[in-house]
């Protein structure tokens, strides 16, 4: 089970891979009401299923709904479907495995292998009973009080979960591989901040630029965490993958670790581009990084 949460302001700060930027580059074209200087948090959660990923998503913001409401009942790829006592204006698409309602300042998304799947956990994450998006914490032991920043990301390490990080990570350090079979859960948050200043948990909606320039040089702090009992996830193990982070061709500026009974947190800096040293720890390549912002 994977749990996520972040402010949507991110993207205009960092900007993002050239494949992730085109599908939201097509979704702000495509909807005039949808505005990222606008959307104020996106949280969700997905299960690795024998079928594939499936769960449910929110997005909060200054939404202009009843604007949305009349886009989508125009798109030809949607059909709307019968009103709810919830208040919810719901669709469902005809081409891909996703649907959503629409009601004030909430999106709730969901999807699935299949578009009945897709409806039922948009259905119950409008009534807040979908499993993506209303797990508490404590599934993921210490790591959400320890891992708080602008995006986190908690992973509850089920058999489906592990194997896609086995397979993800089969060409990075043996350290890091270690810690995914250790580990009961792990986690990562980011905090972004001007550079020389503290990075904080609300960033401004500044437009950045891509690694080939930028008017404001950002200093991103990424924290990891691992839930795992201490003697198969020792700190020697917690060290040389920090020693893989610092070491890199694409390095981050530093990295510490810590203990804090079963939790190990690695704390490190990404100056500039910070897509490039995670692929690079990870075995694997990326994009090139665009920015992206509602103009």
């Amino acid at each position: 089970m994977v749990t996520a949460r972040f402010d949507p302001s991110l993207v205009t700060m960092t900007g993002v891979p050239q494949r992730v930027a085109a599908p939201i580059r097509d979704l702000l074209s495509r909807y005039d009401s949808v505005s990222l200087d606008r959307l104020q948090q996106v949280a969700g959660g997905t299960a690795l299923t024998t079928d594939g990923p499936e769960g449910c998503g929110v997005v909060v913001g200054d939404i202009d709904a009843r604007t949305l409401r009349r886009e989508l009942a125009r798109d030809a790829d949607l059909i709307q479907e019968p009103a709810t006592k919830a208040g919810f204006t719901r669709f469902k698409s005809k081409r891909a495995t996703t649907a959503l309602g629409v009601h004030a300042d909430e999106i709730v998304i969901g999807h699935a292998s299949s578009i009945s799947s897709a409806v039922a956990h948009r259905d119950a994450g409008i009534s807040g009973r979908d499993t993506g998006h209303s797990r508490t914490d404590t599934d993921y032991g210490p790591l959400p009080s320890r891992l708080r920043g602008d995006a986190t990301v908690c992973v509850d390490l089920g058999t489906e979960t592990r194997g896609y990080l086995r397979r993800t990570l089969s060409d990075a350090p043996e350290a890091l591989r270690t810690a995914v079979d250790a580990a009961a859960a792990v986690g990562v948050a980011c905090s972004v901040a001007p550079d020389g200043s503290e990075p904080t948990e609300s960033p401004s909606a500044t437009p950045a630029t891509s690694r080939h320039g930028t008017t404001n040089t950002l200093t991103t702090t990424f924290r990891y965490g691992a839930v795992a009992d201490p003697k198969r996830l020792d700190r020697e193990t917690a060290e040389a993958i920090a020693r893989a982070a610092r070491e890199g061709e694409s390095s981050f500026s530093d990295a510490t670790v810590s203990r804090h009974g079963r939790t190990v947190i690695v704390e490190t800096v990404a100056d500039g581009d910070i897509f490039a040293p995670h692929a690079e720890l990870a075995g694997t390549s990326v994009d090139d990084v665009e920015s992206l912002s509602d103009s």
